[in-house]
């Protein structure tokens, strides 16, 4: 597994998207979005909705069932999440992500 992404949750991460930075996806298109999956340290796959703006930036933000995760986790801000690629595809063959999180003390 290869870390890709560490970052500190805020406010806007926790009730409305949360961003990422721009080489988390390589190659994504400005202005598309894409399903994508993340497999969480109980084995649960989570789809979270993955949309690259059009226009100036091209940083990738998730939302969709993002939110469902967040509260099923009980994530609050100053929380702490990993992202990670899995080079282990789904059954599909797509690349599928690890995300983990360390609660903050």
């Amino acid at each position: 597994m290869e870390k890709i992404f560490t970052k500190k949750l805020n406010n806007i991460d926790i009730e409305r998207r949360i961003v990422l930075s721009e080489n988390l996806i390589k190659d994504f298109p400005r202005g598309h979005e894409a399903y994508l999956k993340f497999k969480d340290e109980d084995g649960i796959v989570w789809t979270f909705r993955c949309r690259v703006p059009p226009g100036g930036s091209s940083r990738p933000a998730l939302s969709g069932d993002w939110f469902v995760f967040v509260r099923s986790k009980q994530l609050k801000v100053g929380d702490v999440i990993e992202i990670a690629l899995d080079r282990e595809k789904d059954r599909t063959g797509v690349d599928q992500f690890t995300i983990r999180f360390k609660k903050q003390l």
